[in-house]
C-alpha cells in the first residue's frame, strides 16, 4: 500500500483524501497492469510508485466529475467529456515507466 508514500512523497497538495487512497491505488494498479502485462507490482522503485499515484489521481478526478464538462439548468443540458482516459493512463505510464521495460511489446519489425 502506498498511502504513506502518497501522503509524504508524491503530493504536497494531495487530491485524494488519504483514507480513500487505498481504493484508488487498487484501481490504478489494475489499469496499469492492463498495459504492462500484470507486471507493475514486480517493481517497487520510486517511478512505479509515482506512476500509480498519478494514475490514481486521474481516476479519482475523472470519477469525481463523472466526466461532466458543463451543466446548464436553463433548459437543462449536460455536456460529458468523451476524453481518452486510456490514452491519458498510457501517457502517464510512459512518462514514469519508459526505462523500466514494462511497456515493451516485443521486437519491432
Amino acid at each position: 500500500m502506498l498511502v504513506g508514500f502518497y501522503g509524504r512523497t508524491y503530493a504536497n497538495d494531495a487530491k485524494i483524501p488519504l483514507e480513500s487512497f487505498p481504493l484508488w491505488e487498487k484501481r490504478a494498479v489494475a489499469e496499469i497492469n492492463r498495459i504492462t502485462n500484470d507486471d507493475i507490482l514486480k517493481i517497487s522503485d520510486e517511478n512505479s510508485k509515482m506512476c500509480i499515484c498519478e494514475v490514481a489521481e486521474l481516476l479519482y478526478e475523472t470519477a469525481k466529475s463523472e466526466g461532466i464538462l458543463s451543466e446548464n439548468n436553463d433548459g437543462y443540458s449536460v455536456r460529458f467529456d468523451k476524453g481518452d482516459r486510456d490514452g491519458k493512463i498510457y501517457d502517464i505510464a510512459s512518462k514514469w515507466l519508459s526505462k523500466s521495460g514494462l511497456l515493451y511489446r516485443g521486437d519491432v519489425l
